[in-house]
């Protein structure tokens, strides 16, 4: 299955240096869960909100291929502890979404739970 990756892990790759909503081909974070024991893949967001069609597609993009991600096995090929657990994306952002960018996320959701993922969006932690 290694030829047919959807997706690189960042921190397998030594000349990444950052993580971003932008590259669409690499899962930014992914791990499990301490707190609850879910497999949990992270969406760093880095962008400003000044042009939300380009921010919301960026986003669906990354999602998208967070989806293939999990869906191809491709997660607990690379986490084998991911194995019968239940998945979550989280989105981090830095910077204070739009209000429209919350109904983005609400939709997101709601979509994402119909298909068994759960999303939620929160903020970089003020220690960042």
């Amino acid at each position: 299955m290694a030829a047919h990756r959807a997706l690189t892990l960042w921190y397998l790759r030594p000349e990444r240096k950052t993580m971003s909503i932008d590259s669409s081909d690499v899962v930014d974070g992914l791990g499990i869960s301490k707190a609850d024991g879910k497999a949990v893949l992270i969406i760093s967001d880095h962008l400003p909100w000044d042009d939300q069609e380009v921010h919301f597609s960026l986003l669906e993009r990354k999602i998208g291929a967070y989806l293939t991600f999990i869906a191809s096995g491709q997660v607990v090929e690379t986490l084998p502890e991911a194995q019968g657990k239940a998945v979550r994306i989280e989105l981090v952002y830095e910077h204070v979404p739009t209000t429209a960018a919350g109904r983005f996320f609400t939709a997101t959701r709601t979509q994402l739970q119909s298909n068994g993922v759960e999303f939620i969006a929160m903020s970089l932690p003020n220690c960042y």
